[in-house]
C-alpha cells in the first residue's frame, strides 16, 4: 500500500493574513513548513477528503486525478470538501474517459455534500439522475459499518467532531494492511475504540492540530495525541511496529517542521509533511 500526504494543515499553514511568529517563520523557511489543507492519497487511486488544495497537490506530486476511483469524505467542512471539484465532472466540462467515482461517507455527510452541489448545478449525489450526471456512485456508511469495494475494505469510525454533518474517521484495509485516518477528531470515543478493536493497525494518522498548546476543542493537542497513542498501545490495537504520524497541523502551538519533527521523534512518532510518501 502506498500512501501520499497531499496536505497536512488545518485550514492552511501559514494561515492567511496571520503574522504570528510561526506563520512568519514558515514563510521564511518554506519547504516542509508550508502546508496545504489536509488530504491523503492511497495507491494513487483513493483520496481521503476532496479539499480545496487537492488539485494543486496532485499536480505538484505528479499524480493524475484521472486515475482516482474512490473518494472517502470524512466531513464536509470547507477545508476538507470542495464541491467545485465534483461539479467539474459534469459532461459539458469534464475530461474524457473518466472513471466512475465511488464516494464513501456517512449519510449525513453525503446529504450536505449533495446540497452544496445542487446550489450551483442541476446535479446531486442522491438521485440516480444526479449521480449519473456526475458519473458517481455514493455509498453511505454509518458508524461501525464497513464495506468491501474492489480490493479495499473501508470501515466508518465514530467521532464527535461534527456529528450533525456526519463527520467520520476511516480504517482502510488493502493487501492485509490497515491504516487509520483520524484527522479532525477529539479524543476517541468508547464507540470508536470498540470499532477499532478488531484491528492491528499498521499505520495511524492522527489529528495533531494544537501541538504544544494547553487547550483543545474539537481537535487534539500534543498531550491528548500521546494519550490516545498510549491507550491504543495498551489495547494492542497498535504496537511498536505501527507507523504513527501527526497531521492537520495548525500554527497554534506548532512551529516549523524540523522543530516539531524533532520533538515528535523523541516521543516515538513523526509529523507528516506535504508530499511525504510511505509504503507499507
Amino acid at each position: 500500500m502506498k500512501i501520499t500526504f497531499l496536505g497536512t494543515a488545518a485550514i492552511g499553514y501559514p494561515l492567511s493574513f496571520c503574522n504570528c511568529d510561526n506563520c512568519k517563520n514558515a514563510r521564511l523557511h518554506k519547504g516542509k513548513s508550508i502546508r496545504k489543507r489536509a488530504s491523503l492519497l492511497i495507491n494513487d487511486e483513493m483520496i481521503i477528503d476532496l479539499g480545496p488544495d487537492v488539485q494543486t497537490a496532485m499536480t505538484m506530486y505528479d499524480k493524475d486525478m484521472g486515475n482516482v476511483k474512490y473518494l472517502l469524505q470524512t466531513h464536509p467542512h470547507l477545508d476538507h470538501y470542495n464541491e467545485e471539484m465534483l461539479i467539474a465532472r459534469i459532461p459539458y466540462m469534464s475530461m474524457k474517459n473518466q472513471y466512475r467515482l465511488n464516494i464513501i461517507a456517512h449519510p449525513l455527510c453525503i446529504d450536505n455534500m449533495s446540497s452544496r452541489i445542487s446550489r450551483f448545478e442541476n446535479a446531486d449525489l442522491i438521485t440516480e439522475e444526479g449521480k449519473e450526471k456526475l458519473l458517481v456512485n455514493t455509498i453511505s456508511l454509518n458508524y461501525g459499518e464497513k464495506i468491501d469495494i474492489d480490493n479495499y475494505q473501508v470501515k466508518c469510525i465514530h467521532t464527535l467532531h461534527d456529528e450533525k454533518h456526519g463527520s467520520a474517521l476511516f480504517v482502510v484495509t488493502y493487501d492485509n494492511k490497515n491504516i487509520f485516518y483520524a484527522t479532525d477528531t477529539r479524543s476517541l470515543t468508547e464507540e470508536a475504540i470498540k470499532e477499532l478493536s478488531e484491528y492491528k493497525l499498521d499505520v495511524i494518522i492522527l489529528d495533531h492540530t494544537f501541538g504544544k498548546t494547553d487547550y483543545s476543542f474539537s481537535h487534539l493537542n500534543e498531550d491528548l495525541f500521546m494519550k490516545e497513542i498510549n491507550n491504543l498501545k495498551e489495547l494492542n490495537i497498535i504496537d511498536n511496529n505501527t507507523k504513527i504520524y501527526g497531521t492537520h497541523i495548525s500554527h497554534d502551538g506548532m512551529g516549523c517542521h524540523d522543530e516539531i519533527e524533532e520533538i515528535a521523534v523523541n516521543s516515538g512518532y513523526n509529523i507528516a509533511y506535504d508530499g511525504l510518501e510511505i509504503n507499507i
